[in-house]
């Protein structure tokens, strides 16, 4: 019985960890950033002709 309750806390804590890694990866916030870094790396240089 201690063995099943140990594993169902274990589950239950991995579930709460990859819940919380999906909503930090997919956060609207980091992909405006990402999305401006993106574009400051990206971005078209003005020729100077």
């Amino acid at each position: 019985m201690p063995a099943i309750l140990a594993l169902a806390l274990t589950a239950l804590a991995a579930v709460a960890v990859l819940t919380a890694a999906v909503h930090i990866v997919f956060s609207p916030w980091l992909l405006v950033v990402i999305a401006i870094l993106a574009w400051i790396k990206f971005r078209p240089r003005r020729s100077h002709q």
